[in-house]
């Protein structure tokens, strides 16, 4: 606990000390993030050398469109409707191929990643970032807790079993109540009340957690990475933020 207590001090720390700086330091910050996450995924999948070079200028150009079509928000809307449901009856040891774990990874590290560029670069406001990432914070966490002290029934047993209804059902209203607060200063959630913005952002961090886990226990990994001491690797710290601005975007 006390490893993962300093970790988490001194991540805090740098990438605060970071979005201080502005719009630029907001752009370092989560360019570096967008690479370790890419490979992470990468070593994840065991993908070779030439891959893995390969594989950049595609996600690359997700990042640097940062807004991409209309239309797009639909197909985007769609899938995370799909995958969504999909954790219910998936088997990931059984069901994630090659093919559809490549899929996913674009739309989760590309078009994910690029959602949060969309939200803050263009009209960048510390405070405004600093809320946003605490709903995600205050989902997590209540939903952490709540289930460890109190958890009993599954809520995805194949998937994440450690995951349950009590947990879930902990960090929606957790969050329905920090929104309250926070979703104002956020920059509001599409025109939505606080409090039905915050059971959004739970239920969608939620979910984002849930599919880094099914990708993992598809690819029999405990951690996303070993970077964070305590904490695994940066996706394992990001999988819900890059969800809930996955759907931030959408329904804005």
């Amino acid at each position: 606990m006390r490893k993962r207590l300093l970790t988490a001090l001194v991540g805090i720390s740098i990438s605060f000390g970071l979005l201080a700086l502005g719009r630029e330091g907001f752009a370092v910050l989560w360019a570096i993030v967008g690479f370790l996450l890419v490979a992470e995924w990468q070593r994840g999948e065991g993908m070779p050398w030439p891959f893995r070079v390969g594989f950049y200028p595609v996600v690359g150009a997700l990042w640097l469109a940062g807004i991409y079509p209309d239309f797009l928000s639909i197909a985007v809307g769609l899938l995370l409707g799909g995958l969504a449901l999909a954790l219910f009856w998936i088997d990931p040891q059984r069901d994630f191929s090659w093919i559809y774990r490549v899929g996913w990874g674009l739309v989760f590290l590309g078009i994910g990643w690029g959602s949060v560029l969309w939200l803050f670069f263009h009209s960048y406001s510390f405070s405004r970032i600093v809320a946003f990432l605490s709903l995600v914070w205050v989902s997590d966490t209540a939903a952490y807790f709540v289930g460890k002290f109190w958890g009993r029934w599954k809520i995805l047993p194949r998937v994440s079993p450690n995951k349950t209804w009590e947990g879930f059902i902990g960090g929606v209203v957790a969050t329905m109540v920090w929104g309250y607060w926070a979703i104002p200063w956020a920059g509001g959630w599409t025109g939505l009340p606080p409090i039905v913005g915050g059971a959004v952002v739970a239920v969608l961090a939620f979910l984002g957690d849930a599919w880094q886990s099914a990708w993992k226990r598809s690819r029999n990994l405990k951690d996303s990475g070993a970077l964070l001491p305590g904490h695994g690797g940066i996706w394992d710290r990001v999988d819900s933020l890059l969800w809930v601005a996955l759907g931030w975007y959408f329904l804005a």
